[in-house]
């Protein structure tokens, strides 16, 4: 039985670099069995969960963040949201989609939601024919101005992102970081591919291989795909599209009973015209 996903934070202060590793097995379990997309599509989509569900290690308390991908060439729509915590709720749209686009056009909308902030922070990130693994890498420098690099695992749903970083004095102790992302991702890649390789979620084994490779561990936290959909949102969701269209147009002339699926984890709600009576 796989353990829930985690997310593994670490730092290497010699080489002025952080790591954070993802254990995503689990996750990508859960979301085959909520998801239609086959062969290609689903693929991309593990791909694409892999390298957004990193970002998360940015999240200060309280916050979330959500990232909208909108491509026209191949034409898909991809939500991810995610909070600090570590839940995360996610769709793919067409949910037949069955390509692995090779590079996508479109554009990325980024929107961090900050504890008492009456506005999100939001950014808007121009796609243009890139594979989406150089868009996340991309979104990152564009949106938060980091020099980091994410690496996906060929062996298991698992993956890495490295961070650079800056040179600082403190005490009059000055630390230049000159090494390279490049450099650094070579200097430690066969270590990380092993690890890729034994397809494991075991906690003590993550942390100490990494930690056998130069980095101090700082801390972890679950990733779970959570849906806060419930009966209830979805009546007064479709109760505000009456009020502003109409019974007929939303029910039919002669249909009593509706069936509404969430877009996010598929559940299926059966909505009787009589429950707006009142």
């Amino acid at each position: 039985m796989l353990q829930e996903s985690r997310l593994y934070s670490f730092i290497d202060q010699k080489n002025g670099f952080t790591l954070h590793f993802l254990e995503g097995q689990k996750l990508i379990h859960d979301l085959a069995l909520i998801h239609a997309n086959k062969s290609g599509g689903f693929h991309y989509f593990r791909n694409a969960i892999l390298s957004i569900q990193l970002m998360i290690s940015f999240l200060k308390p309280g916050e979330g963040l959500g990232i909208y991908v909108d491509s026209e060439d191949p034409y898909f729509r991809l939500k991810v949201e995610m909070s600090d915590q570590g839940q995360m709720r996610t769709l793919l749209l067409p949910e037949d989609f069955s390509e692995f686009p090779e590079t996508i056009l479109g554009r990325c909308r980024v929107v961090k939601t900050i504890p008492n902030e009456a506005h999100p922070y939001t950014s808007i990130v121009n796609l243009e024919n890139v594979n989406f693994q150089e868009s996340v890498n991309h979104i990152l420098k564009m949106s938060y101005q980091l020099q980091s690099e994410i690496f996906l695992s060929d062996e298991s749903d698992q993956s890495v992102m490295i961070s650079k970083l800056p040179s600082i004095n403190i005490n009059k102790i000055q630390t230049n970081y000159n090494q390279g992302l490049s450099s650094f991702w070579k200097a430690i890649e066969s270590k990380l591919n092993t690890l890729f390789a034994k397809h494991s979620d075991d906690y003590e084994l993550i942390t100490k291989t990494l930690e056998s490779a130069g980095f101090t561990y700082l801390g972890s936290r679950e990733i779970k795909f959570t849906c806060h959909c419930s009966r209830e949102r979805m009546v007064q969701n479709l109760f505000a599209v009456i009020q502003t269209n109409g019974f007929d147009h939303v029910f039919g002339e002669d249909n009593n009973d509706l069936e509404i699926k969430c877009d996010y984890c598929k559940t299926l709600y059966s909505i009787s015209k009589d429950e707006f009576s009142s």
